[in-house]
């Protein structure tokens, strides 16, 4: 009899991952870059288009349990859900599909499937909040257009404003004319290069590490880093509530050290009994876990299941 495996999907904008796992476990990973939806293609179809290289690269010879994606942004109708779930499980000839949005895997990932608040800050910014109690806050991730404050995107646009006001003598130049130069071009051509690009808002997030890296050196830098603190920590203390859970985080952002002491700093005056602990795992060992559970917990109302 074949051996069973679970599938992990980790489905970022900057990123995309594909896990094996095993009781919960993830062995072996394959990656590509993250997804890009186009007005012209379904959801779905870009999803299960995203996945046929890394799924191919893994070369999966047992049968496939239970598949559970970590999806970056909605589908937009249940048809779009039940297209992808039934996709999924065609392609990975799978038994059973789980579909949450990534602050959920990231939040498994994050606590073990326990309570808490999880920061989740890549390319965009979301806290999700679960207590014992079965109470959920969710805050932001309203997209890049509307919100995501503080995430990878909100950081790298103000950094390549700041850039383009030195650029243009509206304001003192600063570093970050060069590292936006580096990143971008001629900043001269940017809009003719960045505007019609299909990867604008990964490319606008993948100069946030820049920004970043300025902050002790660059005041412009600086005054964007500490608004970024303060805006995911405002949003963290919302999904936090009355009461005093414990907080971590998730995704790459706040792998960046001075990004994280800030935001500690600005939690720990609008919360100050909040815990903050390093995360258990990420979205992708989250995800491992949901798929090998055998009841979803505090997550179940928050996941879409389809049985094949």
């Amino acid at each position: 009899m074949a051996d069973m495996v679970d599938v992990a999907i980790d489905a970022g904008q900057t990123r995309m991952r594909i896990g094996l796992a095993y009781a919960g476990r993830v062995t072996r990973v394959a990656d590509c870059p993250g997804l890009t939806y186009r007005h012209d293609v379904r959801p779905s179809d870009a999803v299960l288009a995203a996945i046929t290289g890394p799924w191919a690269e893994l070369a999966v010879r047992d049968q496939v349990a239970t598949v559970c994606l970590g999806l970056t942004s909605v589908l937009g109708s249940a048809d779009e859900y039940a297209a992808l779930a039934g996709g999924l499980i065609d392609r990975l000839e799978a038994g059973r599909v789980l579909i949450a949005g990534d602050v959920v895997t990231a939040h498994a990932g994050a606590f073990g499937l326990g309570p808490g608040v999880v920061l989740a800050a890549g390319t965009g910014a979301i806290a999700l909040g679960l207590d014992r109690d079965g109470v959920r806050r969710q805050v932001d991730g309203w997209g890049y257009l509307c919100g995501d404050a503080g995430g990878g995107f909100w950081i790298g646009r103000r950094g390549l404003e700041a850039a383009l006001r030195g650029h243009d003598g509206r304001a003192e130049p600063s570093a970050l004319i060069d590292h936006a130069t580096a990143h971008f071009g001629e900043l001269a051509d940017l809009a003719e290069t960045l505007y019609p690009a299909p990867d604008a808002v990964a490319r606008i997030a993948e100069f946030a590490p820049a920004v970043l890296g300025l902050a002790d050196a660059d005041a412009y830098a600086a005054n964007i880093v500490d608004e970024a603190a303060r805006e995911l920590a405002a949003t963290v203390a919302a999904a936090s509530g009355p009461g005093d859970l414990p907080v971590s985080w998730t995704g790459r952002l706040l792998q960046h050290d001075g990004l994280r002491r800030r935001f500690a700093d600005e939690l720990a005056i609008r919360r100050p009994g909040v815990r903050l602990h390093e995360p258990i795992g990420d979205g992708l060992d989250g995800a491992a876990k949901l798929a090998a559970a055998p009841e979803l917990g505090l997550h179940s109302g928050l996941m879409r299941v389809t049985v094949r």
